[in-house]
């Protein structure tokens, strides 16, 4: 019940969150953590899971469980969660942090969508220019991005991320921003820096996403800025195309074939891996981020549009 009552009151007190929690608490516990979990590559995180799945199954099939127990184990997880990391979720948005108000109309965002469109087309070209065969880029963005208090892993389970949906994940017991392998390549950067985003401590979906995306886009390497712009488009054709569908499919068809080509293979890739189980888990994970004080729960990945508003 103190619990609870910690979490209702921080729920409320955003500031606090921000100041001691944020800022002052969590940076150091993350320091602490990278020190012990970031000395290789092997996602330790995943391991940790992997054995509460099969520690699970045993205790639900092998013995007698008391309902007691189930309940004190859950609330002990529960704690981790929001000492570890969770108690991000209530720090002030960067939307709020604005003092400019967000003006969305269809002409900005038409300009925008038209300015992202052309950086699409000139960074793919750049890209095919200088292409080299058998380049391993998963690897080469190990040390494009990585730095010292920086540091991202591939996944083990990526075959069962892709089947779930999932580009990536952080996990807050072992500060691990882990990130599958197994998708489009041109989704790996921005990917990538949104899971450090949150690792950095930036728990709400926008943020993250507007941080991956403005680091990926700061970046002087060429592929990983297309992966930024790549990113950007397709949530801002999105948005565009529910306001005007004919001024969306304009700008969609001035792109050049080799992205286009990029858009098909990610539309194929997540056709062939959709399955029954990801509708149940958006349902969880969208109950998940409205429990967490994020009112658009799984739509709150769109909130990004508004921030790119404002930075262009």
């Amino acid at each position: 019940m103190i619990l609870f009552a910690i979490i209702l009151f921080l729920k409320k007190n955003p500031e606090i969150v921000e100041i001691y929690y944020s800022n002052l608490f969590y940076k150091k516990l993350s320091i602490s953590k990278n020190i012990i979990f970031d000395l290789t590559n092997f996602a330790f995180g995943e391991l940790l899971y992997f054995s509460f799945v099969c520690g699970l199954f045993f205790f639900l099939f092998r013995r007698a469980v008391s309902i007691n127990y189930l309940a004190s184990s859950a609330l002990i997880v529960v704690y981790f969660f929001y000492i570890s990391w969770g108690i991000n979720y209530f720090r002030r948005p960067l939307i709020t942090s604005i003092s400019q108000k967000v003006i969305v109309n269809e002409n900005k965002m038409e300009a925008l969508t038209r300015f992202i469109s052309i950086k699409c087309n000139k960074l793919k070209n750049e890209i095919n220019s200088k292409k080299t065969k058998n380049k391993n880029n998963l690897k080469s963005y190990k040390y494009l991005i990585e730095s010292r208090n920086q540091k991202f892993k591939y996944s083990n389970f990526s075959i069962i991320l892709s089947g779930m949906g999932i580009k990536g994940y952080y996990n807050p017991f072992t500060n691990e921003a882990n990130v599958n392998s197994k998708i489009p390549e041109v989704l790996v950067p921005v990917t990538i820096y949104h899971e450090l985003a949150h690792k950095n401590g930036f728990a709400s979906e926008s943020d993250a996403n507007f941080i991956g995306f403005f680091n990926a886009y700061n970046n002087y390497n060429t592929e990983i800025q297309y992966s930024a712009c790549f990113f950007a488009f397709r949530y801002l054709y999105n948005d565009l195309y529910k306001m005007n569908p004919n001024s969306a499919k304009e700008i969609y068809e001035s792109l050049n074939s080799d992205v286009k080509s990029d858009f098909l293979a990610v539309s194929n890739f997540w056709m062939y891996h959709s399955n029954r189980y990801q509708i149940f888990q958006k349902y969880i994970f969208d109950f998940f981020l409205k429990a967490q004080g994020q009112k658009e729960g799984i739509n709150s990945y769109n909130e990004v549009v508004k921030l790119l508003l404002l930075t262009f």
